[in-house]
């Protein structure tokens, strides 16, 4: 009988942090500890302190970084100074003049909860070119409000068809949630929000996939709302609303035991735009939450948003080690 000695493949998960503190991520490092995982995590850190960049990486993660101040032991980033960078040609700044970051320099923001698509595709591709590592999945994680009940991947192994390359899943609400209509509205316009109305709002906290097509997503993601910069998740929901990207896409709710946005599923939601069957909902029991089946589901996000939840949590693994 010939034994199958070969290494099982690597997987990965990449979060983004800015303005955080090490205890805001012990949740997410000891819930993740606690599972089987033993793959590669990432950080792309932004307006952090020197001690959280020490902890994140005594947990073992490799840690992006930009700009350092070692004398406020501080690590920052310049949204603005990268991209003049970046649309810099032979001498002179390529942009289009509507772009109000190159005529209103004063009000302009970093907008880190977009460009940490950006920097997930690119970061990631340029270490793997770098140190010739190969991985098989990779999930993109928020960072403060998931914890993991189990190893990410193990579902996803088994259950992610041959012939698609991507992983999402939905809240209890449609685009008739008035949040989601108005930023799909001020982003795109009521045309595009047309499109997805009556579609359920799929969440950008944690996603997943093949490695390569994962970066591509996250790209895509990113320069398809470049001009706005304003609308990582209605971004997603309109690019996920094309054939070409969803016939590659594993959409997935609260009945399947991957992951849970528990912001609108925790307890029935009062949003206009709620379609979730209270009889369906998930169980919080025993500190864990299972679907209404009895599964253990493997990341919970916005476990803040539950106060038993979040109690149970913290307690658990909110302590730094």
């Amino acid at each position: 009988m010939t034994v199958d000695t070969a290494p099982k493949p690597i997987d990965a998960i990449v979060t983004a942090v800015s303005g955080y503190d090490p205890q805001h991520m012990a949740v997410w490092f000891n819930s993740l500890k606690a599972t089987s995982f033993n793959g590669r995590i990432f950080v792309i850190a932004y307006d952090v302190s020197q001690q959280l960049v020490d902890y994140m990486e005594s947990e073992g993660a490799t840690v992006f970084t930009f700009q350092h101040n070692a004398k406020k032991k501080r690590y920052s980033y310049s949204q603005l100074i990268e991209e003049t960078k970046d649309h810099t040609d032979e001498g002179k700044l390529r942009v289009d003049s509507r772009w109000t970051w190159t005529r209103r320099i004063l009000r302009f923001k970093d907008k880190v909860h977009d460009r940490r698509f950006f920097h997930a595709s690119q970061l990631l591709k340029e270490h793997c070119e770098k140190t010739g590592e190969c991985f098989r999945f990779l999930a993109f994680s928020d960072a403060r409000d998931v914890a993991f009940q189990s190893n990410p991947f193990d579902w996803l192994e088994k259950n992610l068809p041959e012939n698609q390359d991507l992983i999402v899943s939905v809240e209890g609400i449609t685009h008739r949630d008035p949040w989601n209509s108005r930023m799909m509205i001020k982003v795109f316009g009521k045309h595009a929000l047309k499109r997805v109305q009556d579609a359920p709002v799929i969440c950008c906290g944690y996603f997943a996939g093949r490695f390569d097509a994962m970066l591509d997503f996250m790209l895509a993601n990113y320069y398809f709302d470049q001009s706005k910069r304003i609308g990582d998740q209605v971004a997603m929901n309109q690019l996920l609303s094309f054939k070409a990207w969803r016939q590659l896409t594993t959409v997935t709710d609260w009945s399947t035991p991957w992951t849970l946005h528990a912001c609108t599923l925790m307890e029935p939601s009062k949003s206009p735009g709620n379609f979730a069957d209270p009889a369906t909902l998930p169980v919080f029991e025993n500190g864990e939450v299972r679907t209404r089946s009895g599964e253990l589901f493997a990341i919970v996000h916005h476990y803040d948003r539950h106060q038993g939840l979040q109690s149970h949590l913290n307690k658990q693994y909110g302590t730094l080690k």
